[in-house]
């Protein structure tokens, strides 16, 4: 291998794949970067097993190739120099990187040991279906937080996407919350319908932030049954991420179906009550107790170790007082997503029944906490 690249470019792309790699793996080659140089430029890879990225950032190639290399250690090399143009060329299993007055030698892996991230054969194929970028950031912002962090059930680990006629449902749960966002199908969005598919919350994450860079505004989406793969493609850049399998969880069945208690609340002002009790939640749990009566929310938090603490917030209320416990961070975490231009809604049915969040006048998004026994 033999080729002339944009030290930009190179720098641009190796970050962008290194946000897949692991350092913790079983296998030492997947700390690499797989870098091919071919007649249309030169292709980097990355994957952990689960999600893949490939980032195509052009170049001049004079002889063709490949090599793994740790990619830490070139990303960081990369990053520091100055000139517009960097050299890459392998030899004996060795990646030289010369760029003006600087050079350096990585010890590499052979590119046959590294693992396959999309299968040859799949390329081009399945079934596709465009969404508008917005949507995906939409999804990450608004649904993926809500899935589960530890893998000990896969299946929660995903965000379920369902297209059906007009309308896209994409739903998380990690167990104790869930949230639910109702999409719009324009013929522009999505193309074709989708019965179930559930992909990972973090790849939804990593692809809202590269297209949060870019100007294209659809992203290609290909779903590879033979390989049980998703591929999404953006601009130069293809993200691919394993369809998780499993039941994922009826949530149709928790979501209440009365409203005993509306509360109508500015996020802002939630916000900072909750920020200044959560000081003495932190020894008890993160645990937050509302408790609503006459359009007063009274918002506190106790601990034995470090004392209580009460504040108070305005509301407008309907329906029965109620007095309930949640986890901090759950609400936290909706109250980030939704941002604070319109006020909340939380309809409320009892202390031991899942409160519903929501924004006033949008019934797009659905959110529910679990309470806490308190």
């Amino acid at each position: 291998m033999q080729a002339t690249v944009l030290q930009e470019s190179l720098n641009k792309g190796l970050a962008i794949v290194s946000k897949v790699i692991t350092t913790r793996g079983q296998l030492p080659i997947l700390a690499n970067v797989h870098i091919e140089a071919r007649d249309d430029g030169i292709i980097l890879t990355a994957t952990n097993l689960d999600m893949g990225m490939r980032v195509a950032i052009g170049g001049k190639v004079e002889r063709a190739g490949a090599i793994t290399v740790p990619a830490r250690n070139l990303a960081d090399f990369i990053a520091t120099l100055t000139g517009e143009t960097v050299e890459l060329s392998e030899e004996m299993s060795k990646l030289k990187v010369k760029a003006g007055k600087f050079g350096a030698t990585f010890a590499g892996i052979a590119a046959a040991e590294y693992p396959t991230v999309i299968a040859k054969e799949t390329e081009g194929t399945g079934v596709k279906i465009k969404l508008n970028k917005q949507v995906l950031q939409d999804i990450a912002a608004e649904v993926a937080y809500a899935s589960a962090i530890d893998d000990s059930r896969p299946v929660l680990t995903g965000v379920k996407l369902c297209v059906v006629g007009s309308e896209m449902s994409v739903t998380a749960t990690d167990g104790f919350r869930m949230s639910r966002k109702q999409i719009p199908n324009p013929k522009s969005q999505i193309s074709n319908e989708l019965e179930s598919l559930i992909l990972p919350a973090r790849a939804i994450q990593e692809l809202a932030r590269i297209v949060g860079d870019g100007r294209k505004e659809e992203v290609e989406m290909r779903i590879l049954p033979a390989s049980n793969q998703v591929v999404f493609e953006y601009d130069k850049v293809e993200l691919i991420a394993r369809v998780l399998e499993g039941n994922f969880p009826d949530v149709d069945r928790v979501i209440p179906k009365e409203e005993k208690t509306v509360i109508l609340v500015d996020p802002g002002a939630l916000s900072q009550a909750m920020k200044a009790v959560a000081v003495f939640a932190r020894d008890s749990g993160n645990i937050i107790k509302l408790s609503v009566v006459s359009d007063k929310l009274s918002v506190s938090a106790a601990s034995q170790q470090t004392g209580e603490s009460r504040a108070e917030v305005e509301v407008d209320m309907e329906g029965e007082d109620v007095e309930i416990a949640f986890n901090y961070k759950f609400m936290n975490d909706f109250l980030s997503s939704v941002g604070t231009s319109k006020r909340i809604k939380i309809v409320l049915n009892g202390n031991m029944v899942a409160g519903l969040w929501m924004i006033e006048g949008d019934e797009t998004l659905t959110h529910l906490i679990m309470p806490i026994r308190n």
